[in-house]
């Protein structure tokens, strides 16, 4: 049986036995204990009605209510964005049950391509694909299970979060609590996490990270035996498989013990000690399957700031923290792609660095000042700080600036900070707790409101691929990286829609999106193949050799060396047709084109010799007969061509 702690003087220090269920839940406020008695000698609090909002079943009830209002439309989503990287295109993943073990022993891309993956350090994440995988198992590749399954670990990560915040954040405050949480389950900045299914990384990250706090918070109150500590190593391991935001909870889990336990610092260290364990296990196993490199990556589309000195890295450093506010405070607009240069380097001297540095340095300062009173609010900020360290680009390389699924886990302190306040507020102008109660409900309509409308339309816009590039380029208009992706949807519409009158128009725009990137990034390889491809449909061969030759130039890989000879093939048709006319001089262009894209080809020299000899330019033909044995001298034709040159020349 469960015990309440009482004071020197014999009454109980906050101790409250919830519901029907009897969960305790204790808040030591004194420094000295006398005595501990068994639960069965306090009379038990009454638990509030239920439609009471006080209720711990209506505000769960409430919260999943919500998931469905605010995410339901999610289920008519198909699979868009990095979907393919993880889960469609993943071959470990696509073989179901007996992929897993390649999923556990390789790097979470490897799958869908391979060793070459740029960023630093590589992606060990084994955990959502290994969902993914069995649910290909299960059921195939049917998206709306995907979503489905990510709405219900949302749900499930609001009610933990709710079961926190009630039990040891705001204690003695259900109302406040639950308000907390929804405040967090309804902002529209989580989209992405939740709506975009390779993003269940975070969401079980902090699903697992939360209920490793759980049990902590937990055994240190003495609600659990301590052996219940390996429930909590146990969920702070999966969070370590599900992503790398678990490595931060290294300082989160003991700074959270401090505030919310009376713990002693040993004590805090002591029960702390297993997760740096796991972490250290954690790390040697990463290692050992993905290796460590922290290189520095030389492709500007995945190192924003390689081209940046080391002044306007951290100077664009700190305007994204600034933005980051920004979009916690107005989230909106909201898009997919902030990379290069959607963020434009800034420097020291810019006023919104300088307010953004200040910003900053006050909420450190403060939070010093006040962690000795353990005030919440220093807490959120430490949270906060540790949360975006790991996203920051401080320290590693993340492949982007920004990322509205970063916001999703240290969103959970500017909800605490929000509604601690407006309560602080409250108080300074002493009002009462009813009219406290209606304003609070008000506000909270007033917010839910426009955040729904907001978190339902960007659901839509994640419907497809297409639709969420060609939507978001119109907000990301200076990412090099979203007008090539949206010129890849239109191509892509081209392709798909064979009856459609306005193809043609889908493939000119695919063209104005690949320029405007080249402008922006005129060394992005994957915008002069789409440019080419554009071209080539259109039927302009020249611009599409012009624009894979750009490419050829940055990367001579075997992709676009293919698709040069296939056009350079094309032109020698078009010669050879000429040629079966008789029209010899109307064929030598074609030959020069093929010879220009290709001068190592002997079958286009050859050609060219043949149509030189037929207008009688010995010398030209003679040139072209060599050219072409000198690539291959076995070739029989030429050696005959050069043959007859030379006759004729006697």
């Amino acid at each position: 049986m469960p015990s309440c702690i009482y004071n020197k003087d014999g009454g109980v220090i906050n101790c409250r036995i919830e519901n029907k269920y009897f969960k305790l839940v204790l808040s030591i406020m004194a420094k000295k204990i006398k005595k501990v008695v068994p639960v069965s000698e306090i009379k038990l609090k009454e638990s509030p009605p239920f439609f009471s909002l006080d209720n711990y079943v209506l505000q769960f009830s409430i919260i999943i209510g919500v998931v469905i209002i605010f995410y339901g439309n999610t289920l008519l989503n198909g699979f868009a964005l990095d979907d393919g990287l993880v889960w469609t295109d993943n071959k470990f993943v696509k073989s179901g049950f007996s992929g897993i073990p390649d999923i556990l022993f390789h790097d979470s891309f490897y799958g869908t391509i391979g060793g070459n993956y740029n960023l630093a350090g590589g992606r060990w994440r084994p955990l959502s694909l290994i969902t993914f995988a069995i649910e290909n198992e299960w059921w195939g590749q049917m998206a709306w299970v995907s979503h489905l399954i990510n709405l219900i670990l949302y749900a499930i990560t609001g009610c933990v979060l709710l079961t926190i915040f009630r039990n040891y954040f705001l204690v003695n405050n259900p109302l406040i609590s639950f308000v907390c949480v929804l405040l967090f389950m309804v902002h529209p900045v989580h989209t992405e996490a939740i709506t975009n299914i390779k993003s269940r990384d975070e969401i079980l990250s902090l699903l697992f990270l939360l209920g490793t706090l759980l049990i902590a918070l937990d055994v240190a109150s003495g609600i659990k035996k301590p052996i219940a500590i390996i429930g909590s190593g146990f969920l702070f391991f999966l969070a370590l498989l599900s992503k790398e935001n678990g490595l931060m909870f290294l300082f989160i889990i003991p700074i959270t013990l401090y505030f919310f336990s009376n713990l002693s610092l040993k004590k805090i260290a002591i029960q702390s000690l297993p997760y740096f364990f796991l972490v250290a296990v954690y790390i040697y196993l990463r290692v050992s399957i993905v290796g460590f490199s922290n290189e520095k990556v030389m492709e500007l589309m995945d190192n924003p700031y390689l081209l940046a000195t080391t002044s306007q890295t951290f100077a664009t450093i700190f305007f994204v923290f600034l933005l980051y506010f920004k979009l916690l405070l107005f989230p909106h607009p909201l898009t997919y792609d902030y990379s290069y240069n959607q963020i434009p380097y800034r420097d020291f001297n810019d006023t919104a660095i300088i307010f953004s540095v200040v910003l900053h340095l006050a909420l450190i300062i403060f939070c010093l000042t006040q962690l000795k009173t353990k005030n919440v609010l220093a807490w959120c900020v430490l949270f906060y700080f540790a949360s975006m360290f790991i996203v920051s680009n401080i320290v590693f390389n993340i492949g982007a600036p920004l990322a509205e699924r970063f916001l999703y886990q240290s969103s959970i302190a500017f909800c605490i900070a929000v509604v601690v306040l407006t309560e602080k507020l409250f108080a300074m102008l002493k009002l009462k707790i009813s009219l406290q109660k209606n304003i609070s409900i008000a506000l909270l309509i007033a917010i839910a409101i426009p955040a729904g409308w907001k978190t339902i339309t960007r659901n839509e816009v994640w419907r497809t691929g297409p639709n969420l590039g060609m939507t978001d380029v119109l907000i990301s208009v200076n990412s090099a990286r979203a007008n090539t992706y949206a010129a890849a949807n239109y191509i892509s519409l081209y392709d798909s829609l064979k009856t459609d009158t306005k193809r043609k128009e889908y493939l000119q725009k695919a063209v104005e999106y690949c320029k405007a990137s080249q402008k922006i990034y005129p060394g992005f390889y994957t915008n002069w193949m789409l440019c080419g491809f554009a071209y080539s449909r259109l039927d302009s061969l020249d611009k599409a050799v012009w624009a894979w030759k750009q490419a050829r130039e940055l990367q001579a890989t075997d992709y676009v060396k293919t698709n040069l000879k296939a056009i350079a093939d094309k032109y020698l048709a078009i010669g050879e047709s000429e040629g079966a006319k008789k029209n010899f001089v109307q064929s030598i262009p074609w030959f020069r084109k093929a010879i220009d894209i290709d001068s190592y080809n002997a079958e286009y020299w050859y050609n060219m010799g043949g149509a030189y000899f037929m207008i009688n330019n010995s010398d030209s033909a003679e040139i072209s007969f060599a050219a072409a044995l000198k690539l291959n001298p076995n070739h029989t034709q030429s050696k005959q061509g050069l043959d007859a040159v030379l006759i004729r020349k006697k």
